[in-house]
């Protein structure tokens, strides 16, 4: 992948989180009374879906360099 996509698709999935991450504060904002336990866990899993999708974005990046070191030149050419 090109450096101008891979930052595209940071900036993408930077913003999308950005924008979660500031709905979810004004949810707190509105219920002050929320149990701190509840806050954690959210947080936790929120983290955790992040860190799988970038580690999968990763692993598909790495995956496709070995595809394309693997196959031979001679099945590019028609």
């Amino acid at each position: 992948m090109s450096t101008g996509k891979t930052i595209g698709l940071f900036l993408f999935f930077g913003g999308i989180l950005l924008l979660l991450v500031y709905g979810l504060y004004q949810i707190v904002q509105e219920i002050s009374g929320i149990d701190p336990f509840i806050a954690v866990g959210a947080g936790a899993i929120l983290i955790g879906v992040i860190v799988l999708i970038i580690s999968i974005l990763f692993e598909q990046s790495d995956d496709m360099k070995k595809r394309k070191q693997e196959i031979k030149k001679e099945d590019f050419e028609p």
